[in-house]
């Protein structure tokens, strides 16, 4: 892997605590131009180009956690572990965290080395200051693959974690694991682990990996006593509408009831679709948060070009100039797909849902 190469621009937190992890830390944001990197030290150490840590360290961690997708703590780790402890939530959505000592010459992936980034961060980082990475989960080492790895690299939503570790466990132990891709993922541009099978012959595998947007795995001919995991690929698009101020909430249940009646998840949703005048509905953007999925804002011009198609109401269009908008909004940013649910109104949400096309 190239760590030489921009990664994608993400928020970087570099946290000193003496005078000369703070000459690291500002060494290191050198190296990070590609990236959003902010300095932190304490009061005493501050120099161009640093924010002082505001009060105590102990009471600054949750904030770091929360506004950053990276730490980079120049200090002894277990002042680190200590730290964040308290705040960990969920391996899904902790940042990552790496250690790095006050000469720069070790950087640590200490947490959320895979779906946080960290393993990657330390690589391309001890990359770029010609220090050593310390990355110790597993399968990196052994140069194999995780579940979560795996459904980073497809695009896939992962939601069952502790399949996901089971599965994992199979593959590092090589086990025959078998890839069943319901959805037609392309997997030619990655480089698996031989025990994984992809579409192969299950009679001998020790486990299995499904990628697939429905919640049921009937008809798969996967045995009952098999360890098996799902990865969720993204290829649904969702209409949605709503009166004003609807709660996101609400809004987040109805999605999720609207999606599991099809047999389809709803992590499965690429793109909401909503018109203009919809476009700063906190729900929907709350909605949009909950799955993962993207908000695309349809033109009231591309509404009217298809509108035809489906059922209005003179309702909708005395509120919004516009006969229909779920349905007609779905149409268009699935890419003029396969309706897989017809639209459904209640409680002044209106949602429908569609395959995207190919």
């Amino acid at each position: 892997m190239n760590f030489e190469k921009p990664a994608n621009k993400r928020n970087w937190a570099i946290v000193a605590v003496s005078r000369d992890g703070t000459r690291t830390a500002l060494r290191a944001a050198r190296y990070l131009t590609d990236q959003r990197a902010t300095v932190y030290t304490l009061e005493k150490f501050a120099a161009e180009d640093t924010e002082v840590i505001p009060g105590k360290l102990t009471d600054f961690w949750p904030v770091l956690m929360e506004k950053n997708d990276v730490l980079l703590c120049v200090m002894a780790s277990g002042i680190v572990v200590r730290g964040i402890a308290p705040h960990l939530g969920h391996k899904s959505a902790d940042p990552a965290v790496l250690v790095m000592d006050s000469a720069g010459k070790f950087i640590i992936s200490l947490l959320s080395g895979h779906l946080g980034g960290a393993n990657e961060a330390a690589a391309m980082l001890a990359c770029r200051m010609d220090a050593t990475p310390v990355i110790t989960t597993a399968t990196d080492v052994k140069g194999s693959m995780a579940v979560d790895v795996l459904a980073q690299k497809t695009g896939c939503a992962l939601i069952d974690f502790e399949g996901a570790k089971d599965v994992t466990a199979l593959i590092l132990d090589d086990k025959p694991v078998a890839v069943l891709n319901h959805a037609g993922i392309n997997v030619d541009g990655i480089v698996l682990p031989s025990n994984l099978i992809v579409d192969g012959d299950m009679s001998k595998a020790a486990g299995v990996i499904v990628i697939t947007d429905r919640t049921s795995l009937e008809g798969m001919d996967i045995p009952d006593n098999l360890p098996a995991v799902t990865l969720i690929p993204k290829t649904l698009s969702l209409g949605i509408g709503c009166k004003k101020n609807t709660d996101g909430g609400k809004i987040i249940a109805k999605v999720k009831a609207f999606c599991e009646a099809y047999g389809r998840y709803p992590e499965a949703i690429a793109f909401m679709g909503t018109i203009g005048l919809k476009a700063h509905e906190q729900g929907i953007i709350d909605a949009c948060e909950a799955f993962g999925a993207k908000l695309k804002v349809v033109d009231d011009m591309m509404i009217k070009m298809v509108q035809g198609r489906f059922d209005g109401s003179d309702f909708v269009e005395k509120t919004t100039g516009l006969r229909a908008v779920s349905e007609p909004a779905g149409y268009v940013v699935s890419g003029f797909g396969r309706c897989v649910a017809p639209v459904k109104r209640e409680d002044g949400v209106t949602l429908s849902l569609w395959e995207n096309a190919t």
